[in-house]
């Protein structure tokens, strides 16, 4: 028993306070301060021209810009949020009905008699999100393993959701306000990579 009280002892006098976590809104803060100039630096590789917001349908694509920054700040909070137990987060019923406006949005932002679909504009499009999610991806997994926590695959699936929205508000201020089928089919294709990139990555790192 004595080196049980012994060992009590040592262990105490090696515990050191703990850091508390910084409030959700400030690790956000801090993510998007770091992630979104990175993300930025690494659109250069594959810009191509800013967004052209005289022409028509504008008023769509900016529409579609706020709505995914929109769902990119509430999934980075459910993300952050989700790994505190006993936490209140955003219901999920929102961001299906967050994601089923912005799709309805890109739909209705393609061009009834719209000119032949053009296969490279549509991968070249895939390759931007790719890129500029890269290090977006990364920094968001560093911030939830350095915030520990519960519930990794929630968190993790809305990491990437958050991702694809940021990615997609990048692509919208260097795109056409107007698109094709095929265009709009790899956006769609690269928002559910971005997904389950981050998913994969964040399972492979164990990120709890």
């Amino acid at each position: 028993m004595s080196d049980h009280q012994q060992l009590i002892k040592q262990l105490s006098h090696e515990m050191r306070p703990v850091n508390p976590l910084a409030p959700v809104g400030v690790r956000i803060l801090k993510w998007i301060a770091v992630a979104l100039p990175l993300a930025i630096v690494s659109s250069v590789l594959v810009h191509r021209g800013l967004t052209d917001w005289t022409q028509a349908g504008a008023g769509l694509a900016l529409a579609q810009l706020v709505l995914a920054v929109t769902i990119g700040i509430a999934a980075a909070w459910n993300a952050l949020t989700l790994l505190i137990p006993g936490r209140h987060t955003i219901p999920t019923v929102r961001f299906i009905l967050g994601g089923g406006l912005w799709l309805l949005l890109n739909i209705m932002s393609i061009p009834a008699h719209s000119p032949a679909p053009t296969h490279d504009h549509g991968t070249f499009c895939y390759l931007f999100l790719m890129v500029v999610s890269a290090p977006m991806v990364i920094t968001l997994l560093w911030t939830l393993r350095q915030s520990g926590g519960l519930y990794s695959q929630k968190s993790l699936l809305m990491a990437g959701i958050s991702v694809a929205a940021w990615s997609v508000s990048l692509l919208s201020l260097c795109h056409p306000v107007q698109q094709d089928r095929v265009d709009f089919a790899l956006h769609c294709a690269a928002v559910a990579t971005i997904i389950g990139i981050t998913m994969i990555i964040g399972r492979f790192t164990r990120v709890k």
